[in-house]
């Protein structure tokens, strides 16, 4: 999977936990922050294993990554004290984790194995229109921009959703109580 879908539903978890009351640049801080996020397994670390699938898109590790990160990011002062912190942790962990379901949509026939080390059993739930990139990637021909366009529009539609959902949300924390009661 190429960093759109990731990027994408990274955003898209953010859209549903960013408190209204955050500064625009401050909510658009948060989206990157999350779409970053769910691009960590990819990140290019020597011994990562990313183009293995197996260290990087272990749950074990990234748990312990998220734990590590969620600990430190709490030992910021103010930071602990952050309304909404619950949400905002739990959105950015599902962000990160979002990344191995989604590599398993892959039809690159490797598969995931996100219990690694404790077994070496792949999860591979490829949906055929999802291809890889060919790598290396030297020039940016039709089979680059095919994957890139079906990852957008699909992964475009995920977070035209959850900014939908999160409208929907908003609109019906705006409407006086009493007008809620009487449509029911």
């Amino acid at each position: 999977m190429t960093f759109v879908g990731h990027s994408l539903t990274g955003a898209s978890l953010a859209v549903l936990v960013v408190p209204q009351r955050w500064r625009p640049l401050a909510k658009v801080a948060l989206a990157v922050g999350f779409a970053a996020l769910a691009n960590v397994p990819d990140f290019h670390f020597p011994s990562w294993g990313h183009e293995r699938y197996d260290i990087s898109h272990s749950v074990f590790v990234n748990g312990g990554l998220i734990l590590l990160a969620a600990l430190i990011l709490l030992l910021i002062p103010g930071v602990r004290a952050t309304k909404g912190m619950v949400w905002l942790l739990m959105g950015g962990t599902l962000a990160w984790l979002s990344h191995f379901l989604l590599d398993s949509f892959y039809n690159h026939g490797k598969g995931v194995l996100i219990f690694w080390p404790l077994s070496r059993a792949r999860l591979n739930l490829a949906i055929p229109w999802f291809v890889t990139l060919k790598r290396p990637i030297s020039s940016f021909g039709a089979h680059t921009a095919r994957v890139l366009l079906i990852e957008f529009v699909v992964y475009g539609m995920v977070f035209g959703i959850a900014l939908a959902g999160r409208v929907l949300r908003l609109r019906g924390q705006d409407r006086p109580q009493a007008e809620a009661g009487q449509e029911r």
